[in-house]
């Protein structure tokens, strides 16, 4: 996370705690980190590399499409005014543009092609990151105003059903590999005690015995 994110994030510490959004936030740009950093190393081809992508992607895509199907319909149910409903409309068309550039990167990887991956990876980047920094500075806050601790506790639900058990084991590892110590502390303890202990006993564990990009490209 950067200066600028932390500066932003303290402006919405309001009735809404969107921990988890930015976590996800956080996790997907340490991603791209990485994929930037092992496609300019020519690691390309190695599977650990390959497997944090898959990893990435399959996130980005729950990520997305929950974000599409319960957050963003009650959300324009409430918004107010030509000005607010803007504000999804661009949340949706950006969603539109980042698929294909997912479908870009996996083509170079298939293709071997080490420069249009490298292009691939830099648009992906841009626009994901773009687009999340769009959604903190201006959907959120709607999502505080218009829809309230309520209408975001029905976000996370959904987010945890699609997710299930089964999307568990990867999806905390996932959002907690390399995330500070205060983060951690506030992901988990949302969590009923039950999963908090599959996390530290077997989720954790399980997700680190399947390498994953590298330890030096966090």
């Amino acid at each position: 996370m950067t200066t600028d994110d932390a500066q932003r994030r303290r402006s919405l510490r309001g009735k809404v705690d969107f921990t988890m959004m930015y976590a996800a936030h956080d996790a997907f740009q340490r991603d791209l980190r990485r994929l930037t950093a092992v496609v300019g190393a020519g690691r390309t081809a190695d599977p650990a590399v390959r497997a944090g992508w898959e990893t990435f992607k399959n996130q980005l895509h729950i990520h997305h499409a929950v974000e599409d199907e319960a957050l963003w319909p009650p959300l324009r149910q409430k918004v107010i005014g030509s000005d607010e409903a803007s504000v999804l409309d661009a949340m949706e068309a950006e969603h539109a543009r980042i698929d294909p550039l997912l479908s870009r990167v996996d083509a170079s990887f298939a293709a071997a092609d080490g420069a249009a991956l490298a292009e691939n990876a830099g648009a992906l980047a841009a626009a994901l990151e773009a687009h999340m920094e769009h959604e903190e500075d201006q959907a959120l806050p709607l999502v505080e105003a218009r829809l309230g601790p309520e209408g975001w506790a029905g976000f996370i639900k959904a987010i945890r059903a699609r997710q299930g058990l089964r999307g568990a084991a990867e999806f905390l590892p996932w959002i907690l590999d390399s995330a500070s110590a205060e983060t951690s502390r506030r992901v988990l303890g949302g969590l009923p005690a039950p999963a908090r202990l599959l996390y530290r006993a077997v989720w954790r564990p399980g997700y680190a015995r399947t390498p994953r990009w590298n330890t030096t490209t966090a």
